[in-house]
């Protein structure tokens, strides 16, 4: 189980980091290929689509928690039906959703200032599927069948910018660029489903699952992290000159190498974890396997930021990003903090366990409110978050170790 947690953690991995290069070549060809201003228009509709990305991973992480349980005890006709039934909920949904923008469109169009409703019914259109693909994902991540959902996330960017460069060479332009979001979504949905075969073929059984004590606390740990780990980049880039900004989002992008680790990492510890608690097996040992693979990584990105961070930067970036090398070893440190953070809250999702929730919904205004006292200098605005992801770390061991405590305290009330 160890060794599969560090391959299975490593597909993940190594998926996000292809999604990640395959979406910068994206938006490369697309601002080349459209210009400024047709790119202007893409950029305000991806900002409609980015709102859909906290909901889309909740779904996604709350149906692997619930397949991994059925798929401990061996229920597959019930993760068909759940597959089915979730399917057509978010198909259900989605066509709502393109209802709305349908009717909200010239409002859309007048808010982001946009020249015409095309793009907007576009988008709309594209949710559609967008909407259903945390579905088959779900369900792959809770049978651990992370080989076919590596696959299928790192596949999905390369088709999207597939289908840009073949809407845009026909002369579609920023609807062509919307719509490869739509497309891409339709292929890697079917490719979703393929491995899903030998379920399918299951008899669907009668579920009556709550998914609200699921995804809840789920929702309120995706939130949080997203808000906790980008609200710095909106401070820079309002309060500092454009190139301090463009600087940041350089060094950002190197720390998020770490933050992406430890998401990925986490979303095996989950389905992991949470079979064997419903089996009654121990799973500690493997939420400390995750952190010594975690702090493995952590150690060797710190250890080459801290030996030479402005080749590292320059390479990368360009002799013009040189400024922002001597931050870089301390904001890897500052992100690792939240990433082992990160760890810990998902290892007591996968338990069910949900008072990690209230330092975290404690600490994500007091990030806000502090960076908005403390933000003059960019040294500020990383021991805002040093301070703030140290706090955290700190709480949800010690919500760890409280629970521990009580589990063993039982154990030894059962044995008496």
């Amino acid at each position: 189980m160890g060794d599969k947690l560090l391959r299975h953690g490593g597909i993940i991995f190594t998926a996000s980091i292809i999604s990640y290069f395959f979406a910068y070549l994206f938006h490369f060809y697309v601002a080349r290929a459209l210009g400024p201003g047709d790119y202007g228009v893409l950029g305000s509709i991806l900002s409609l689509l980015y709102i859909f990305s906290v909901p889309s991973i909740v779904i996604t992480t709350t149906l692997a928690q619930i397949v991994s349980e059925e798929k401990s005890v061996g229920e597959y006709g019930r993760i068909k039906s759940i597959l089915l039934l979730s399917v057509k909920k978010l198909a259900f949904i989605g066509s709502i959703i393109f209802i709305i923008i349908i009717l909200l469109s010239s409002f859309l169009k007048v808010v982001l200032d946009l020249p015409t409703t095309i793009p907007i019914l576009t988008l709309g259109f594209s949710l559609i599927f967008i909407t259903i693909l945390p579905s088959p994902r779900g369900v792959l991540q809770g049978i651990q069948n992370f080989t076919s959902l590596g696959f299928n996330m790192a596949i999905e960017k390369p088709a999207l910018l597939l289908f840009a460069l073949l809407f845009i060479h026909i002369g579609m332009g920023v609807n062509g660029a919307i719509l490869s979001y739509g497309t891409a979504a339709i292929v890697i949905l079917i490719l979703a489903f393929l491995p899903l075969k030998s379920i399918l073929r299951e008899e669907s059984e009668r579920v009556n699952v709550s998914i609200y004590p699921y995804a809840a606390p789920i929702f309120i740990l995706i939130l949080c992290i997203t808000i906790m780990s980008s609200i710095d980049i909106l401070f820079v880039r309002k309060d500092f000159p454009p190139e301090v900004s463009g600087y940041f989002t350089a060094m950002k992008m190197l720390g998020q190498v770490i933050y992406f680790s430890s998401i990925a990492l986490g979303g095996v510890l989950l389905p992991k974890v949470s079979e064997l608690n419903i089996s009654n097996k121990k799973h500690d040992f493997l939420l400390r396997k995750t952190l010594i693979y975690f702090g493995i990584i952590l150690a060797t990105v710190i250890s080459t930021y801290a030996l030479a961070p402005q080749l590292i930067i320059t390479t990368l970036f360009g002799e013009n990003y040189a400024p922002i090398s001597r931050y870089l070893v301390w904001y890897a440190i500052t992100t690792g903090l939240l990433s082992t953070a990160i760890i810990f809250m998902f290892y007591d999702v996968s338990l069910k366990r949900t008072a990690f929730r209230y330092p975290l919904t404690l600490l994500t205004p007091i990030q806000t409110l502090l960076l908005i006292i403390f933000h003059e200098t960019l040294d500020q605005v990383i021991i805002v978050q040093a301070a703030t992801f140290t706090t955290l770390l700190v709480a949800v061991i010690i919500v760890n170790r409280r629970y521990n405590g009580y589990l063993r305290k039982d154990q030894q009330v059962l044995c008496e």
